[in-house]
C-alpha cells in the first residue's frame, strides 16, 4: 500500500477500526479517523474519534497543552517515517491536548518538542465525536518522509491502522509502516 498525502484543499482521509494486529476490534463504539494535507508550511492534521462515556482524558491540563505521557490516555497518534529510523509521533488527545516526538532510532528520544506549541483546534461535535485539528511546520517533519502509520488507542483497545506483527501491541516498528509521501 501506498499512501499519497495531496496538497491542500485535497486531503488524504485515513479510518482506523482495526486491533494492531489486524483483527476486528471487539468494542465498534472505537475507531478513529485521520486527514492529512500538505500546505505551505507544514502538514494540516486533522483527527476525529468516538467521545465515549468512560473517555480517559488528563484532567488538570487545559485544553491545547502539551502533555508528557499522552498515550495513558484516549488518543489518535501519527507516525512519520523519514531516511532510516527517523520519524515523527504527534499524538492528539481525546481531551484537546496533543505531544509532539522525534526519534532518531526507534525509541530514541531525539526531540520533545516542549517548546512548540501548535495552534490548536479542539470541538465536540452534535454527532457524539471530538476533532483536533493543528498544522505541524516543515521544520518539526522528517525530511524525505517515507512511510506512516495511524494509531488508536481508546476503551482499553489499540487499533492500527496498517497491522504490526508481534504478541502485543508496539507502535514503534517503523519499517513495518505502510510506505507514504507527501506531495
Amino acid at each position: 500500500m501506498m499512501l499519497i498525502v495531496p496538497r491542500h484543499p485535497e486531503t488524504l482521509a485515513l479510518r482506523v477500526d482495526r486491533l494492531w494486529n489486524g483483527q476486528l476490534c471487539p468494542d465498534e463504539r472505537v475507531w478513529g479517523k485521520v486527514e492529512l494535507s500538505v500546505v505551505s508550511e507544514g502538514l494540516e492534521i486533522k483527527a476525529e474519534g468516538p467521545v465515549l462515556p468512560e473517555m480517559r482524558v488528563p484532567k488538570e491540563a487545559p485544553i491545547g497543552a502539551r502533555v508528557e505521557g499522552l498515550w495513558n490516555d484516549d488518543v489518535i497518534e501519527l507516525f512519520l517515517v523519514g531516511p532510516g529510523h527517523q520519524y515523527f509521533e504527534l499524538e492528539l488527545g481525546a481531551g484537546g491536548h496533543f505531544l509532539a516526538l522525534s526519534f532518531d532510532r526507534i525509541r530514541h528520544r531525539r526531540d520533545d518538542f516542549s517548546q512548540f506549541s501548535p495552534s490548536l483546534v479542539y470541538t465536540k461535535t452534535p454527532h457524539k465525536t471530538w476533532i483536533s485539528a493543528c498544522v505541524i511546520p516543515n521544520r518539526l517533519l522528517p525530511e524525505n518522509v517515507r512511510a506512516l502509520n495511524v494509531f488508536v488507542y481508546m476503551a482499553g483497545q489499540f487499533l492500527s491502522l496498517s497491522p504490526l506483527p508481534g504478541d502485543k501491541p508496539d507502535f514503534h516498528q517503523p519499517d513495518e509502516f505502510p510506505s507514504a509521501t507527501l506531495t
